[in-house]
This record gives structure tokens, C-alpha cells and sequence, in this order.
């Protein structure tokens, strides 16, 4: 499961650091944009598509709810055919919620994570940076797929 979590540290892509330590701008496209400057929401709908280096989060909405001074994300919503993809690996499903502050990522019904042949499945995953993993399965079992690493050993000439 350890093999997952490089892809997991991609999901963290639009997060408050990224904007103030990353020269790799931030680009998100959608239908619609609206902002309300009230309540500090921005939302994108309709095909929306969140690209942040080679990191691009695909779904059918995307919320960014800001803190009361609007220079802080306090969470990231994307719902809908929710996909990502990053050349770790890729990650699908119904609804994503991003943490910034707590560093953890929250995938909701039918969540599955692949790197390379690995797979992760369940109806929720919640992972944190440092490592931390909890796969649950409400509807489903949870299901994991891991494929051993080849080897070096015995390949090659003697010594």
C-alpha cells in the first residue's frame, strides 16, 4: 500500500502552498466560474478541468472554499466523474475533498487509486501525507491488487 502514497502527494495540488511556493501557475478551466464574495466560494462547473504541472484533476465541479480572509483555501471540493491523473499513477471517483491545512485527501463512492499494475479499491480512502491510510468499504469490499516489485537478484552475470 506504501506504493500508493507518491500518488496520493499528487492529489495535493491546488493546495495554499502550491500558490505561494510553486512557480507552476495553477490552471483551472470550466463552463462557469461563479464567486461569492460573502460567504468566500468559488465554483466551477461543467467540465472542469485543474492542471497544476504535469498534475490534472478532471470532474463535473469544482468548489474552493476559502478562509474569511480569501488568501487561504480551507478546502477543495470536486464531485462528479471525478478523475486524476499524475505520472505516479491515477485516481478515480465520485467525489474528492482536499485538506490543505490537515494535508489529507478524501475520496468518496467507488474510489479506486493504480500506480503502474497496483490498485487500491473501496468506497472511501482517506490519506494523509505522512503515510497514513484508511481504506473503507460500505457497498463494496475493499479490495487491493498488489504486484511484486521484479528483482535484480539472479539476473545478470555471476560475479
Amino acid at each position: 500500500m506504501r506504493k500508493l502514497l507518491p500518488l496520493l502527494a499528487g492529489f495535493v495540488l491546488i493546495s495554499t502552498y502550491s500558490f505561494a511556493s510553486s512557480s507552476i501557475p495553477v490552471v483551472v478551466e470550466a463552463q462557469k466560474l461563479t464567486y461569492n464574495d460573502k460567504e468566500k466560494v468559488a465554483t466551477y462547473v461543467g467540465n472542469v478541468v485543474a492542471q497544476h504541472g504535469s498534475t490534472v484533476i478532471t470532474g463535473d465541479k469544482l468548489t474552493i472554499y476559502f478562509d474569511p480572509t480569501g488568501k487561504h483555501i480551507k478546502k477543495i471540493v470536486v464531485e462528479g466523474n471525478v478523475h486524476v491523473k499524475d505520472p505516479r499513477g491515477e485516481g478515480w471517483c465520485k467525489k474528492l475533498i482536499y485538506y490543505p491545512f490537515e494535508e489529507k485527501v478524501v475520496l468518496i463512492g467507488d474510489a479506486k487509486l493504480k500506480q503502474k499494475g497496483n490498485l487500491i479499491i473501496g468506497d472511501r480512502i482517506v490519506a494523509y501525507k505522512d503515510g497514513r491510510v484508511s481504506v473503507e468499504g460500505v457497498k463494496q469490499r475493499v479490495k487491493t491488487v498488489i504486484y511484486p516489485e521484479e528483482s535484480s537478484v539472479g539476473k545478470g552475470k555471476r560475479p
